[in-house]
């Protein structure tokens, strides 16, 4: 009991905001059930209080939807990110080399210059960093060569991608990822401090339960009273968790935020489809007559 006085003491004292922590919860939870196992084995003739079936088996669905939860946000975080430096940075470079090779080297640190400056100011998606080189060396190549004329073209295409792109991902982050980062702050937080109220109360209840098997005489009837105390705040406490953990299981907030979700995404990708609906014919133009150009000279 003591071991686990600590343990919670600790927990208390270095608890942090939930949302920074909450992939340790569960950590949490079973090194006390290990803590309580031990001290089980250490006492033979202790009595272990079992969970109630119902208890279980909902802790079991709340567990299953709360790593759901915590693994869509933190993977949602990362497909609406901007793409990091490095990144950005190689995809450019390799523009840069191709304009040193058809413009020269002067060129391509020209290109280069007009990458770093532009960073801070123009949108961060791959769609912008490709719209960019594809316009830059539109120039550096000429717009009356074909290459120049289909890279202008497609560099204007893809910064109109990107828009759309950004408009995506700032609606999934108001829709998607900030009300279920709330809920991982609010409700699963209150669940959790829950669970590990019945673990505690559990302890209680088995140590109340020890205690009145070796009681004296004289002191079975308060022993008695602090077993039906203890049970009372178990029952108590467990039907809480329940309830705190039926409401993240039953909610049907998730499916309307996923459903917003599919709703931007889909919008995305219709707007991105049509853009480039229009722009795969001329590109395609393009190719045609330039191939056919060069066969005929070259025959």
């Amino acid at each position: 009991m003591d071991s686990f006085s600590k343990f919670t003491q600790n927990v208390s004292t270095n608890w942090s905001p939930f949302a920074e922590k909450v992939g340790k919860s569960f950590t949490q939870y079973k090194q006390a059930s290990l803590l309580r196992l031990a001290s089980e084995k250490l006492t033979s003739n202790a009595e272990v209080t079992e969970l109630p079936t119902d208890y279980v088996a909902l802790e079991q669905r709340y567990e299953a939807v709360r790593h759901a939860t915590q693994s869509l946000v933190r993977l949602t975080r990362s497909y609406t990110a901007p793409p990091n430096n490095f990144d950005v940075q190689a995809l450019q470079q390799q523009f840069t080399t191709l304009t040193s090779k058809i413009g020269g080297k002067r060129d391509a640190e020209a290109v280069a210059a007009a990458h770093r400056k532009e960073e801070d100011s123009v949108p961060n998606t791959f769609q912008h960093a490709i719209a960019r080189a594809s316009l830059d060396v539109s120039e550096r190549v000429g717009l009356e060569e074909p290459l120049g004329a289909a890279l202008f073209k497609f560099g204007s295409i893809e910064e109109k991608v990107g828009n759309e792109k950004i408009k995506q991902d700032r609606s999934i982050h108001a829709k998607f990822i900030e009300p279920m980062a709330a809920t991982l702050e609010s409700g699963v937080a209150l669940a959790q401090n829950a669970r590990k109220e019945v673990a505690s109360a559990r302890l209680t209840l088995d140590a109340a339960k020890a205690a009145f098997k070796s009681a004296k005489p004289t002191h079975v009837d308060a022993a008695r009273r602090d077993v039906e105390a203890a049970e009372d705040h178990f029952v108590t406490v467990v039907e809480e968790a329940m309830r705190l953990m039926r409401s993240i299981v039953e909610s049907p907030a998730p499916l309307r935020h996923l459903s917003d979700f599919v709703a931007a995404q889909l919008a995305f990708h219709k707007e991105a489809a049509a853009l480039l609906e229009d722009l795969a014919p001329e590109i395609e133009e393009i190719q045609v007559t330039q191939e056919a150009l060069y066969r005929h000279e070259n025959k």
